[in-house]
């Protein structure tokens, strides 16, 4: 059986999305899941917060259902150890979160949702009006300026997976006033469920990172 190794900015289990791996995988792929913050007290992972509007900012899920914002510099190296610990036990990584990253040092691949969510949009965005959804607002400038190589009057809103669904409604009405033609869904927190909201709302369709992260992982495994 293949091995994935996920990797969560934060902390582990992530049965949501691995249950969204799976479904595309099938059966003869087994995940192994692994957190940047698995072990970490709270003060410890208070110690990784940005500053106040640091546009590095991330967004993800705890343990006991909370949500934690990390700057990115400070969580490269965690998940960079968890690569390291799993080098021996998987065939290949992805790493669960829709950010950018640098590369990783890893004898394995190691896939990352913002380079397989480009190439996707690469090959299928019909050239009239890009849509994106960041999942805080630190996100959405930095966001607009890299999306803008696709189209540059990419529409960019925000909408927090962890956040009530109308929060996600309202940023999809605002992309369908835009008269998007193509939404990504650029956090790793959104659901399938949450996709087929966007779509419904937008009419266009929308690219859910864990299913196109799962695309590209079925021709590795």
């Amino acid at each position: 059986m293949k091995r994935v190794g996920a990797i969560t900015i934060g902390q582990t289990p992530r049965d949501d999305i691995a249950r969204e791996l799976e479904k595309v995988l099938g059966p003869g792929v087994r995940i192994v899941l692994a957190g940047a913050l698995d072990g970490l007290s709270r003060a410890e992972i208070d110690a990784l917060a940005p500053e106040v509007g640091d546009a590095d900012a991330l967004i993800t899920h705890l343990r006991d259902g909370g949500n934690v914002l990390v700057a990115k510099r400070r969580i490269v190296p965690r998940l960079q150890a968890c690569l390291d610990r799993l080098a021996d036990e998987v065939d290949a990584f992805a790493i669960l979160c829709a950010g950018v990253f640098p590369p990783f040092s890893s004898a394995r691949p190691v896939l990352l949702p913002e380079r397989c969510l480009a190439a996707m949009v690469d090959a299928v965005f019909d050239g009239r009006r890009l849509g994106v959804i960041v999942p805080i607002k630190e996100q959405q400038a930095s966001s607009a300026e890299r999306w803008s190589r696709v189209d540059p009057g990419v529409v960019v809103t925000v909408a927090s997976p962890y956040e009530e669904l109308g929060h996600l409604v309202a940023a999809a009405e605002e992309l369908r006033r835009g008269g998007v033609s193509l939404v990504v869904m650029e956090c790793q927190g959104f659901t399938a469920a949450m996709k087929t909201v966007v779509r419904d709302v937008t009419g266009a369709p929308a690219l859910l990172p864990t299913t196109v992260l799962a695309r590209f992982l079925a021709e590795l495994t």
